[in-house]
């Protein structure tokens, strides 16, 4: 074997070293939605050409490196090992993870046997949760006498590896991120009447963003933040509920009145008709029986308060009293 065999040799196997070690691509997973592993346009005109590829992924258990065959493709028929989990694509061979898992997060690999060599592509997969849309709540408030500031803190529910970013677009803001972009504060100067910002939340593989309109009064009086918010919230209700009980306290004496009004009214009735009655029963025992005019004494008290009879006429039998009997007559 002369030099230029053992130069040619040598490159080979340079050659085929390159052509199996491949290129690594990092692609992006969104939990629970489909991730696709597309391949180059090279590797898709070298599947065509040779008819020999297949898609596998590799894993290190206990430290040993194995490798599971999701798809193969013989130039005319295509295998699927996996149907539940993945779908091949003949037209263009790549391959689809249906509904990604973070357990699907690994090392997967595309090759086509070229002859006496490999060409591959190596992908590296990472599965991410998608972000939620953000809440913006004010954490405090404080009013000056030349200014006044609030805090805004902007949060997610769910996603991994989460940004946040703010954008401002009316008042003389300024912008002191605190703990992390995640909070806001503003400061403001007196005569602005409102601010608007927007929050961002994002990751790898999405993004949310929500709006935050607020009127801003900076008061001639000296702030206390949170207290304030407290103040200025609990006031209003604190109003409403004692009217409702002096509303309640109304109606109950205004019932009440009624009820004593109506059995103060009933007891007037019966008494009044009871003293009728006492009346009655105290001017007949009380004032002397009238005085009968007769013209002759038909009773004790005729005779005693009257002028003795005639005796110049005879007595009539028929009308002779007790006092005529007891009394003779005088002469």
């Amino acid at each position: 074997m002369d030099c230029s065999e053992c130069i040619l040799l040598i490159i080979s196997f340079c050659c085929a070293w390159g052509m199996n070690s491949g290129l690594e691509k990092t692609v992006y997973g969104s939990l629970g939605s489909p991730t696709l592993l597309s391949i180059t346009p090279k590797l898709q005109n070298f599947t065509v050409q040779f008819s020999d590829a297949r898609w596998k992924r590799s894993a290190l258990n206990g430290g040993t490196k194995t490798s599971t065959f999701l798809a193969s493709y013989d130039g005319r028929n295509y295998t699927n090992y996996m149907e539940k989990r993945i779908k091949f694509h003949p037209e263009n061979f790549s391959l689809e993870i249906l509904k990604t898992r973070r357990t699907d997060a690994g090392h997967y690999e595309y090759t086509v046997n070229k002859r006496f060599e490999e060409q591959s592509l190596q992908f590296q997969l990472e599965v991410y949760e998608r972000v939620s849309v953000p809440d913006i709540q004010m954490v405090s408030r404080t009013l000056g006498n030349e200014s006044c500031s609030m805090t805004l803190s902007c949060v997610v529910n769910s996603g991994d590896n989460v940004t946040y970013s703010w954008n401002c677009s009316e008042g003389n803001t300024s912008q002191l991120l605190s703990y992390n972009d995640s909070f806001l504060h503003l400061s403001f100067t007196p005569g602005e009447g409102s601010v608007s910002c927007s929050c961002t939340a994002r990751n790898i593989v999405s993004q949310q963003t929500t709006r935050f309109s607020s009127s801003v009064e900076c008061a001639n009086k000296p702030g206390g933040s949170l207290r304030n918010e407290l103040v200025e919230s609990i006031v209003p209700i604190a109003i409403v509920g004692v009217l409702a009980f002096g509303a309640g306290v109304t109606y109950w004496l205004r019932h009440r009145g009624q009820e004593e009004h109506s059995q103060l009214k009933e007891e007037k009735e019966s008494c009044t008709i009871y003293s009728q009655v006492q009346r009655v029963e105290q001017q007949k025992s009380s004032r002397p029986p009238p005085v009968v005019k007769c013209s002759e004494c038909t009773t004790i008290y005729v005779c005693a308060t009257g002028l003795p009879p005639d005796t110049a006429q005879p007595p009539n039998p028929g009308l002779m009293t007790i006092y005529d009997s007891v009394m003779p007559a005088t002469s």
